[in-house]
């Protein structure tokens, strides 16, 4: 069987992969990454936080991400009943970004992979782990390609980025249930022409449905708007009809967004995720680091996801440089 040999192996392409990636490629070490999937890829996670910036600016993306023109967003908007708490990423009690960006996932991701292949980073698309055989902190991790091609890739350390997919975590048994509740989703990108009526394009806004239930609404740059409901599985199964069906009545139930959504066309057909939350027993061991999702995700209501993903890739890459260069972590 073919075998390549690389410094560090990074699974997964997302941002958590490719803010990894970069760090340890800048420091002079041989670095690839292996993506199980084809991009441009849909996922979810589009309201940054001002903290990743200076991961996404240390890996070398921000000039890349700037150029794409993509809405700015400077706070969050929380709504119950009425009632409005507005959040200004200004008011911050120590240094740092004051603003950050609301992004398509797909597009974005796309960007950030094909900057760190710019850079030297090769990313093999379509690419799945099959298997991992560690000998202290080396290893050999096997892969299969989209045609079935099969290889070795033997590396000294492997940082895991691949988000839902948790390779390391499923292949050595190491998932263990979240003590956060199980939760669901169901959400559409919408055309939104009368979204400066309603004086939010610069920011997330969070408004709670009811005490189980809440939405977001996120603009981008391109007029179209992210609308999604988030609660028990319970809420979904008293609306009837097919998803599209299903989130339109349930749209037509919040005073917030039945005026403005009410007949917004949808770009793509309501998709729905659920059962997403999950941790670990470990988040790192003798040749290994967990980074982003792969760890835990928390309920989006905190628009945490890109920013966990990409300051924990950002530490971790640092802390594999340091090994590999020889120096001791505990």
């Amino acid at each position: 069987m073919k075998r390549e040999q690389v410094d560090v192996l990074v699974i997964g392409a997302g941002p958590a992969g490719t803010v990894a990636a970069s760090l340890v490629n800048k420091s002079g070490f041989n670095v690839k990454i292996v993506e199980k999937l084809l991009f441009p890829r849909f996922v979810i996670g589009e309201s940054l936080l001002p903290r990743c910036m200076e991961a996404l600016d240390e890996a070398g993306f921000m000039e890349a991400v700037k150029a794409q023109g993509y809405q700015q967003k400077f706070g969050a908007k929380f709504v119950k009943d009425g009632k409005v708490c507005d959040f200004n990423f200004s008011e911050n009690f120590t240094d740092g970004y004051t603003w950050t960006w609301q992004v398509p996932r797909s597009d974005f991701d796309t960007v950030l992979s094909n900057e760190v292949q710019k850079m030297g980073v090769p990313v093999e698309f379509e690419t799945g782990v099959t298997a991992i055989q560690f000998n202290g902190t080396n290893s050999v991790t096997t892969v299969v390609d989209a045609q079935g091609n099969e290889k070795e890739i033997a590396a000294r350390y492997i940082i895991d980025a691949s988000g839902y997919g948790r390779v390391i975590p499923r292949l050595f048994n190491l998932d263990k249930p979240s003590n956060l509740p199980p939760r669901k989703t169901l959400f559409a990108h919408m055309r939104d022409p009368n979204r400066l009526q309603y004086h939010e394009p610069n920011r997330i806004t969070i408004v709670l449905h009811r005490r189980d239930v809440w939405i977001w609404i996120i603009p981008f740059s391109t007029g179209i708007t992210s609308v999604g409901f988030v609660g028990n599985a319970s809420f979904f199964e008293s609306f009837e009809g097919n998803p599209e069906e299903k989130l339109r009545a349930i749209i037509a139930t919040e005073p917030e967004l039945k005026d403005r959504f009410n007949n917004a066309e949808f770009i793509f057909e309501p998709k729905t995720l659920e059962g997403w939350s999950m941790s670990t027993e470990t988040f790192f061991g003798d040749g290994f680091v967990l980074t982003g999702n792969v760890t835990e995700f928390l309920d989006p209501v905190f628009s945490s996801g890109v920013t966990l993903a990409t300051v924990s890739s950002q530490i971790a890459a640092k802390l594999v440089v340091r090994e590999l260069n020889g120096e001791k972590i505990n």
